[in-house]
Formats: C-alpha cells, structure tokens, sequence
C-alpha cells in the first residue's frame, strides 16, 4: 500500500520543479517572439489576452465560474485584485523587456532576491519580526545592487523591479481570500479591456504582428496563453502539497535556469561587476537558507518536546517518543 503523504510530496515536487524549470526557460520564448519584432508592449497585451482562453478552460474544468462570479460582483474583492493585476503586469512587463535588450542575467540576478525582498516587506506590511540573520543578508543584498551602480554608474532597476513588484503581487494575494485559480482568472478579466484596446490600436495602425499572413508567428504568440497559465497552475498545485522549506530551496532553479540560458545560449556576459553582484546576492541567500534550516530544526525539536513530557514513556517503546510531525505546508492565499 502506498503511502498517501509520499505520493503527495512526489506529485508537488514533479509540480514545483515543472513550474521552476518551466519558467527558467521563458526566456528562450520571450527571445523568440523579440527576434521576429514583436515588441515588449505587444507581446505583453497578446500575452494577457490569450491566457483568459486557458484560465477559462481550467476554471471550466476545474471548480466552475460560480465563485468568479462571486467575486466580480464584489466591490472590495475587485479593487484589490485591481491592485493585484497592476503589479502583475508590472512584472510580466519588466521580465518581457528584459529579454529584448539581452538583460536576462539581470532579471536572474532579481529573482535571486526574491525570498529576501519577502523577508523585507513582511515587517512593513504584516507586522513580522526579522530574525538576526535577515539583517546582514539584508545588507548584503543592497550591496549587491549598488556594486554595478558604483562600478558603471548603471542602476539595476530590473533586478530591482523584479522582486519588489512581485512581492508586492504576493502580498496582495495574501490579503485578499480568493481561490488562486479564481483570482487569476478575474485579474485576467481586468486587464483583458485595455490589453485588447492596444492590440485595437496596433491593428489599426498595421502594427498588430498577429495577421493572417503568417500563421507560425500567430501560432508563436498564442503559445503565450499557455507559456503564462501552466507554470502558475503548477506553482499553486506544489505549493500546496510540499513544506515552505522545499519550496524555498526549489525557487532558486529558476533564476540559476535563466542565467545558465542568458550566457550560453543568448550571448549575455558575466561582466566584474555582474559577478561581485552575484556573490553578494548569493551570500545572501545561503545565509537566509541556512537561518530557515535551523529555524525548522528548532520548530521540530520544540514540537518533539511539548508531544513527549518529560519521564513519560510509551508501551512497547521503552520510552522512545513518536517521530516529530512533517513540517506542515502553507496555503497560498490562505
């Protein structure tokens, strides 16, 4: 007989590492459609208008469009996932850019921040504490960015961009009791109307790059509903099925995935200045990933203690207590 919580860990790491691989190779594709000329601005509104087609199919598949309803006929729900779709495609917007001028290691350098950017705003919005190893990781984050500005005098606003406006969207998120499906697909809804009116325009002025001339290249940019929707659904279905501890470690694929790409195969350059910044950031992070392994380990032993009091003894155990429970898994949006 198989083990259910087993299964459920191996289904939400193949799930994490879908998403994870899935998005470090995002770039390939957004380099792809910037090759052929389709503009950041374009590929952005294409990509949110064909990913209301997939949303569309899943929720259909899924749960059904009774708790969309729900929420669109809310006042408070849609102004903050108003909020919410703004910072997404803030952040769509930015990663698409970074791909057309070749600043993909950039954008890795960014999402290396992303669990510290977290660590960051928990204080400023949700009244969080930061632990004493979050400080110097802080610091040395801040070093990071400022390294390529003191160097060229250039300031890393994408790797700066990046996480801040993806933080923010996760924050946002955290606020609002919306299933993750559900909000995605009304955030769709909301931007669809501009995004539609621009690719209005486009047409109109004979810059609309999906015409029916060329079929390969419209099939390439509706591929973008699909390049955007799955890796989210994979992300929501890990996150609720592994620890937040295999989660951290696992988001670090992505942005290693994107620099290994931007070097290799974009014709990007680890410059001195890019490298000092990697350290830094890196620094950083084995800092904050070693304060949360030790915080886990403290949260395991504590929980071991309260479960066994002192002299107390099992049958059959000659006083061994019980394993300590696997770390519990969080919710997203919960």
């Amino acid at each position: 007989m198989s083990d259910p919580a087993a299964a459920q860990f191996r289904s939400g790491l193949i799930c994490g590492l879908v998403a994870y691989l899935w998005w470090g190779l995002v770039p390939l594709y957004f380099a792809a459609l910037a090759a052929l000329g389709v503009p950041a601005w374009e590929i952005l509104a294409h990509r949110i208008f064909w990913s209301l087609p997939v949303v569309g199919v899943l929720i259909t598949w899924a749960a059904g469009w009774r708790d969309v309803f729900r929420v669109l006929r809310s006042r408070a729900l849609l102004l903050i996932l108003l909020l919410s779709s703004f910072l997404l495609a803030v952040n769509w917007l930015v990663y698409i850019y970074a791909t057309v001028p070749g600043r993909v290691v950039e954008a890795s350098l960014g999402y290396y921040m992303m669990p510290l950017v977290n660590a960051a705003l928990a204080p400023i919005f949700l009244k969080e504490k930061l632990r004493r190893a979050h400080y110097p990781a802080l610091a040395l984050v801040a070093m990071g960015v400022a390294i390529p500005f003191v160097w060229k005098g250039n300031f890393t606003w994408i790797a700066v961009a990046l996480p801040i406006s993806f933080g923010l969207y996760g924050l946002v998120r955290k606020m609002v009791r919306v299933e993750s499906m559900t909000g995605l697909a009304v955030e769709t809804i909301l931007m669809l109307a501009p995004s539609l009116a621009f690719l209005v325009y486009l047409s109109a002025l004979d810059r609309n790059h999906m015409t029916p001339n060329d079929w390969g290249l419209n099939a390439l940019i509706a591929f973008s509903g699909i390049v955007t929707v799955i890796p989210l659904l994979t992300f929501t279905l890990a996150i609720r099925r592994l620890p937040l501890l295999a989660v951290s470690f696992m988001q670090f694929i992505s942005p290693t995935v994107q620099m290994f790409i931007a070097v290799t195969w974009l014709g990007e350059s680890l410059t001195p200045d890019r490298i000092a910044a990697f350290v830094c950031v890196w620094l950083a992070v084995a800092i904050f990933v070693l304060d949360a392994l030790f915080q886990a380990r403290q949260k395991k032993s504590a929980a071991a203690r309260v479960a066994v009091p002192a002299g107390l003894s099992f049958p059959g155990t000659a006083g061994v207590p019980p394993a300590a429970p696997r770390m519990v898994s969080f919710n997203e949006e919960s």
